[in-house]
């Protein structure tokens, strides 16, 4: 007996695609919810720099949300959604906002400083301020031979005041591996830069120690 094969009238049912664990759900909503976050406070930072030294807006904006938001998702790649992860992003809203000022004016308001310094609390316990303390004073001693060398026209307190309280953050190891990291670049990518000019002139460091600091953050 000869069977025959009978089409189905109804077209068959599409297969739907599997459904996200409830765990990965939840690691994406986190991570878009920091950077996001970050994004937002990284514009309402660059607004606020762009109107105070009548910058542009649109490219102030667009350079801090893009450097943050990039950091924060190397953060997140790092530490997880760990206070560690929080903390390095509010030292890179402080360090950009501190660069941008150095870059316009030459200058850096000490009370960037202090938030670097009050940052570093985040997630230490009170024994750990001696190790702290020492960590600032071991960078400070080496930076203010130049200061006092050259009478502040290669490396100005706003400089020094800085790393300070980066390596307050970060340690004495990571402290000077970061100061060593921005020296040499900002050295090498100024000494490209006079040469095409042919001509000396200042420049800002605290972008070079910012990208050097954010970097050792990682260590």
């Amino acid at each position: 007996m000869n069977t025959m094969l009978v089409r189905p009238i109804l077209p068959t049912m599409p297969i739907l695609p599997p459904k996200i664990p409830a765990e990965t759900a939840m690691l994406i909503f986190h991570a878009l919810s920091f950077l996001m976050l970050a994004g937002i406070a990284a514009f309402l930072i660059s607004l606020y720099a762009a109107k105070r030294w009548k910058g542009d807006k649109t490219k102030t904006a667009l350079a801090f949300v893009l450097i943050t938001v990039s950091i924060t998702f190397l953060l997140i790649c790092f530490f997880g959604f760990a206070v560690s992860t929080v903390k390095g992003i509010f030292l890179c809203l402080i360090l950009l906002f501190a660069s941008y000022s150095d870059i316009r004016t030459r200058e850096a308001n000490d009370y960037l400083h202090i938030m670097i310094a009050l940052t570093a609390f985040i997630g230490r316990e009170p024994s750990d301020i001696p190790a702290m303390l020492l960590s600032g004073i071991l960078i400070m001693l080496p930076m203010l031979m130049p200061v006092i060398i050259c009478k502040g026209k290669v490396i100005g307190g706003a400089d020094v005041k800085l790393a300070v309280a980066c390596a307050f953050l970060l340690g004495i190891g990571r402290g000077f591996a970061g100061l060593m990291t921005g020296l040499t670049i900002g050295v090498f990518v100024n000494l490209i830069v006079q040469m095409r000019k042919n001509k000396a002139e200042g420049f800002p460091l605290i972008p070079y120690l910012a990208a050097g600091f954010m970097a050792a953050y990682f260590i």
